[in-house]
């Protein structure tokens, strides 16, 4: 496995891939920027930043180890005091890798390898004004500011032409009069003596047994009608003489009872006599 081997092999052994890397940062610092492909260009990007920190650095001891990366005398020289120079406002990231392709032939990735020489651009625009710091009081303490009262809605105001019941002015105008006539009327009734005709109310109770008396008289023939149902037919021709002469005797025995004692006693002794 192949783990914690971040240098690339480049499919070279290890002196020709050390001379390749020298020639190649040789070649950038001299010409600036160079075309190669994108496994080559990273790992020159590796070696061209410990370079440029080096010119950076600006001394003599910098100046020797990059003699002995860099081959040509006139390229180190142009790093300490062009390029370096020119990216002091960096604090890394000196190359710039641009793919631009495929080659023609292999198909390889093509990529550009430059040192970046432009400005930074400050980012995030305007800075936010600082929020300033709270005054504190002779005690030390932080003032607090007073609660706010609450606040009263307003009633809207109303609209011309209506009144508050939400009708028009002139629909309640002759309602009005109506009713200044009526009280109007009323106190000359009292002036003169006599007090305003009242209607008759009738009471509850008196309506409601009106409806039962009424009821009770439906009911009435009702009955007379049922017991006249269930008396015996009266007697017809000689069984009705009868009848009545049997009733007759009865009547006159039971008159002539109650008549004989106040007879006896007015009768007088035929001894007295």
């Amino acid at each position: 496995m192949r783990h914690r081997r971040k240098t690339r092999k480049l499919g070279r052994k290890t002196p020709h891939r050390l001379a390749m890397m020298r020639n190649m940062v040789t070649s950038l610092i001299e010409h600036g920027r160079i075309v190669t492909t994108v496994q080559k260009a990273k790992e020159l990007r590796r070696l061209a930043d410990k370079m440029v920190t080096l010119g950076k650095r600006g001394n003599l001891h910098a100046r020797r180890q990059a003699l002995s990366v860099v081959r040509s005398r006139a390229a180190v020289a142009r790093l300490f005091e062009e390029i370096a120079p020119k990216l002091g406002h960096r604090k890394g990231g000196y190359t710039r890798v641009v793919r631009i392709g495929p080659r023609r032939g292999d198909g390889a990735e093509l990529s550009l390898v430059e040192f970046a020489l432009e400005p930074l651009e400050e980012k995030g625009g305007k800075e936010k004004p600082k929020a300033a710091a709270p005054e504190t009081g002779a005690d030390g303490l932080i003032p607090q500011a007073a609660p706010e009262a609450p606040k009263v809605q307003e009633a809207p105001p109303e609209e011309e032409g209506t009144t508050a019941g939400g009708g028009h002015e002139g629909e309640s105008q002759p309602q009005a009069a109506d009713a200044d006539q009526a009280s109007a009327g009323a106190e000359e009734a009292q002036g003169e003596g006599g007090s305003p005709a009242q209607e008759p109310q009738v009471q509850p109770e008196a309506a409601e047994s009106q409806p039962q008396e009424g009821a009770a008289a439906d009911e009435a023939p009702e009955e007379e009608h049922q017991e006249a149902q269930d008396a015996p037919p009266e007697a017809t021709g000689p069984e009705a003489s009868a009848e009545q002469e049997a009733d007759a005797q009865a009547q006159t025995q039971e008159g002539g009872a109650a008549a004989s004692p106040e007879g006896a006693a007015s009768r007088p002794k035929e001894g007295d006599a």
